[in-house]
Parts: structure tokens; C-alpha cells; sequence
């Protein structure tokens, strides 16, 4: 009997703590504080994704910021004007901010004319690895995101992503992301 109590305590144990057993895998892009002017980080990026009704989506809204950090915040907007309401709405003004979500947060570097950004991208998996983007800088309010790639250097996929600029103030606050990001 004490040796099915036993394994019972062992096996229901870890479901207490179901959190506990998600493993985030570590970035690969070192965390170096950008202080070129390739880009302009006075607001934030974002692509222009066609739908099949022919109208159009803003998506991967993204925030770059002096410390080496990028806010991933999604998208979804059918206009600028409603990306930024989008931004003050939940990422500013929100009482349930998700920018105190680990998968929100990533790294970037700028060698050059090429970017990388690694992120978390969902996924079911307990394990979470991160994703690079990589592309090209094509001046400092526009750059084309050619390759997406897991961090173990797995799943490889070509892409084709125009990233523009819009001025923004104020952006979301880079602070907190430093519980997470060293």
C-alpha cells in the first residue's frame, strides 16, 4: 500500500505544477544594446498581410527598443489608425497587459544591412523554442524578412515580409521584459 501511495504522489505531483514543466529554451541572438540608426525606433514596425477578400490586415506589430529588445505585439488591425488604439487599448492602458507575456518579448541584432529577431512562437509543445527572422534592411522605415527558422536551426521556411515604419509615442515599456531577458 505505502509503495502505491508513493508513486501516486510521484506521478500526480508534476500536474500541480503543469507550469513547472514547460521548458523555454534559451536565446540564441546575445542581448547588445543597438545604437546604430539602420532603423528608426521612435514607433513601430509592422507588415501588411492581403486577405482573400481583397481587404488588408496589420500584422506582426513589433517595437524595437534602444536596449537590444523587441515587443512582438500581433495584430489584426484593419487600419493605422486602429493598430494604434489596438496598441494604447490593450499594451499601454489594459488592466490585463499581455506585455507581461514571456512569448511577447525577444531579441534583435543589426549587422549591417541585416536584422535577426528571435521570438517564442506559439506552440502546443512542453518545449518552447524560439524562432529567428532574418532579412534585409532596405532603409531605415522599411525592411524584408526573408527566412524563418527554428533556433536549433530545424524547420526552416523562406518568406516574404515587408516590414514598414510608423511613428508612435509612447511605446510600450521595454522594463519589464528584464525578468526574462538578461
Amino acid at each position: 500500500m505505502r509503495k502505491i501511495i508513493f508513486f501516486c504522489i510521484l506521478f500526480l505531483f508534476p500536474c500541480f505544477s503543469c507550469q513547472q514543466l514547460i521548458t523555454y529554451k534559451k536565446f540564441l541572438i546575445e542581448k547588445i544594446s543597438y545604437t546604430g540608426d539602420e532603423l528608426r525606433i521612435d514607433g513601430y514596425f509592422y507588415c501588411i498581410e492581403k486577405q482573400q477578400d481583397s481587404s488588408n490586415k496589420i500584422r506582426n506589430i513589433s517595437c524595437f527598443y534602444r536596449n537590444g529588445i523587441l515587443l512582438n505585439m500581433g495584430g489584426g488591425a484593419s487600419s493605422l489608425k486602429e493598430a494604434d488604439e489596438y496598441i494604447r487599448r490593450i499594451f499601454i492602458e489594459g488592466s490585463t497587459n499581455p506585455i507581461y507575456e514571456y512569448s511577447k518579448w525577444g531579441l534583435f541584432v543589426i549587422d549591417g544591412q541585416t536584422i535577426k529577431f528571435e521570438l517564442y512562437y506559439s506552440s502546443d509543445d512542453i518545449t518552447k523554442w524560439t524562432y529567428i527572422k532574418e532579412g534585409i534592411i532596405l532603409n531605415d522605415t522599411t525592411f524584408h524578412i526573408t527566412a524563418f527558422y527554428r533556433s536549433d536551426g530545424a524547420k526552416k521556411e523562406k518568406k516574404d515580409e515587408i516590414y514598414l515604419f510608423r511613428q508612435f509615442s509612447p511605446k510600450p515599456d521595454s522594463i519589464v521584459a528584464s525578468k526574462w531577458i538578461q
